[in-house]
């Protein structure tokens, strides 16, 4: 076993697969800071003229990619363990692409009506199937390059490029939030935000080039090389270990669900509407609790995402993901309460704490996913534990808090707060259970 030290290919393969990775969830968290800000005032409060109802179909629209997110880990987990993961994972960047130019294309509801609304659902459906098939892939390829280059340290390996997916993220409320700040409002809302979708789009067209000129997994090859490929391994899976899957997949819902369910867009609208604030720190207050997160994010997020990985090489990543989600539940309950104070500096250390916990298990979920499964289907297998994940993020973003906000309004934040730690609950019993589900190297 090799220590932290990576030889060039497999530093590259680390790069290439967590650039595209970093790019999906640009990509996929812009349409989250969009929809409560931009798109709520573009398409649906025009669209939809309660304000509590515009902002839960705001929601919806970017929770309905999580719906066909496991759709997409079903058919790209079929090519990729049939085809190799190296030429799969370049197609899903080609969906991307085509995602955020659609996004940042469509026109506005005063312009074309309520097929604005209609194109901007299409465009997250199409983004959803391509984050559907990115992530199983993008772990699957990093994972069988480490091995087949002796790298032993596969936890804080996968940490890392977990991280490009934590700083992928923050990106995109970074980078939202001082274009809002620096630009004027109507120039922002004319063009400003459909430049960081085209931003993003350039990028990904440079991850795709380089996957492509990198090398197949050598794993892969030697299935291939072996007749060892399965006819139907996503279909195989499911069948063959459905439980796992699914326990996978509700171990890590309360990473997933924290950002969409209690944070954007909805603690944006908590603090500038139901709490009066308009401003915080000098800046509007959706501006300051969109730097702020994305500052905790990059800080708290990666130091947790990468402290994880590295313990997933020492202990058993179910003891983490369980402390994760305790933590998470314990910040669930404090989170509205800080952001009710008004005090920048206090609501800075609680979403820095709120990252801390959240993604304190992130990291672990390379190597805990991709070494639940054989190679014959290891794509399929970590791609539909992930994505059912997400899809549950969905449901309970998109079917169980819209609903509540429309029935209840804006104020409804303790409803939220149960929510956030109903999941969490959920995932501390599915990881319990796993310890005599998975079996670990």
């Amino acid at each position: 076993m090799r220590s932290l030290e990576l030889s060039g290919t497999a530093k590259r393969a680390v790069l290439a697969a967590g650039l595209g990775t970093m790019m999906d969830y640009y990509d996929f968290l812009l349409a989250a800071n969009a929809a409560g800000t931009v798109w709520l005032t573009l398409y649906f409060k025009p669209a939809f003229k309660i304000p509590s109802l515009a902002l839960s179909i705001a929601i919806l629209t970017y929770a309905i990619s999580y719906v066909v997110r496991p759709l997409g880990a079903f058919i790209f987990g079929h090519m990729g363990d049939r085809m190799g993961r190296q030429s799969t994972l370049v197609l899903t960047l080609l969906l991307a692409f085509i995602s955020m130019v659609g996004m940042g294309a469509t026109p506005t509801y005063a312009q074309i009506g309520v097929y604005s609304v209609i194109l901007l659902m299409l465009f997250r459906l199409i983004l959803g199937l391509s984050f559907g098939g990115e992530w199983g892939g993008g772990a699957t390829w990093v994972s069988e390059l480490l091995m087949a280059n002796g790298v032993g340290e596969l936890g804080y390996w996968g940490g890392v490029y977990q991280a490009f997916g934590t700083a992928g993220i923050a990106l995109a409320s970074l980078a939202f939030s001082l274009t809002s700040i620096l630009m004027p409002t109507g120039a922002f809302y004319a063009w400003g935000w459909r430049m960081l979708f085209y931003i993003g789009a350039v990028v990904v067209v440079v991850a795709a080039i380089i996957r492509y000129r990198f090398i197949e997994s050598p794993i892969f090859m030697e299935l291939a090389r072996g007749g060892k490929l399965l006819r139907q391994p996503a279909a195989a899976v499911l069948r063959r270990e459905w439980g796992k899957v699914l326990l996978l997949a509700l171990s890590w819902l309360y990473i997933t669900a924290v950002t969409v369910v209690a944070i954007i867009p909805y603690s944006l609208v908590y603090v500038s509407e139901v709490r009066g604030i308009a401003y915080l720190a000098g800046l509007p207050s959706k501006s300051f609790m969109l730097l702020a997160y994305a500052a905790s994010l990059l800080t708290g997020g990666v130091a947790s995402t990468l402290l994880s990985g590295y313990l997933a090489d020492r202990v058993d990543a179910g003891r983490i993901l369980i402390i994760g989600s305790v933590a998470t539940a314990l910040m669930s309950i404090a989170f509205y309460p800080i952001l009710s104070t008004g005090n920048p500096m206090l609501i800075m250390m609680g979403l820095e704490a709120y990252m801390l916990s959240e993604y304190f298990g992130f990291g672990a979920l390379t190597k805990f996913f991709t070494q639940a499964f054989p190679a014959e289907y290891r794509y399929s297998g970590s791609g539909l534990a992930y994505q059912f994940g997400g899809l549950m993020t969905g449901i309970a973003s998109g079917f169980i808090l819209s609903p509540v906000i429309s029935a209840f309004g804006y104020s409804a934040w303790y409803l939220v707060s149960l929510l956030m730690v109903a999941i969490s609950v959920t995932s501390l019993a599915s990881s319990i259970a796993l310890g005599r589900v998975v079996k670990h190297d």
